[in-house]
């Protein structure tokens, strides 16, 4: 009786043996996937803070577009009130200079006194020059 009482009890460890090969089995599949998972993770999390600091260059920028702004509409109101003072001149296709005298008047401020002798196509045609788009992006 001893003979089946072995051969049962090595069917039993081989099949023991085989369910613990499979379940190391799963446990190598289970670790890889987690070492998977932790590399996503960090991808994720370095994703993340790039987007956090295109988020932050963005607000600065937002910021230093309204200063601009702001002084955009500053140099409109200069240039409507210079308006409403003196007559329009004409001038000629070909001047596009910036007249340089520069008035020393305080309360306009410096860049009042910059603007205060030219007209509005001055100015355009000021802001649209490529060293100006070129100052301003660096700006930016």
């Amino acid at each position: 009786m001893k003979k089946k009482y072995n051969v049962n009890r090595r069917k039993e460890l081989q099949a023991i043996n085989q369910q613990i090969s499979g379940i190391k089995s799963t446990l190598h599949k289970i670790e890889d996937s987690m070492t998977e998972i932790k590399d996503n993770r960090e991808k994720v999390e370095s994703i993340l803070h790039e987007i956090q600091g295109y988020v932050s260059e963005a607000k600065d920028n937002r910021e230093k577009l309204e200063n601009i702004m702001a002084e955009l509409a500053e140099v409109k109101q200069h240039v409507a009130k210079k308006s409403n003072r003196q007559p329009r001149k004409r001038r000629n296709k070909g001047e596009t200079e910036v007249q340089t005298e520069v008035k020393t008047s305080k309360k306009d401020g410096f860049l009042g006194d910059l603007l205060g002798n030219m007209d509005f196509a001055q100015i355009m045609n000021l802001l649209q020059s490529p060293l100006v788009q070129s100052m301003l992006k660096n700006f930016l």
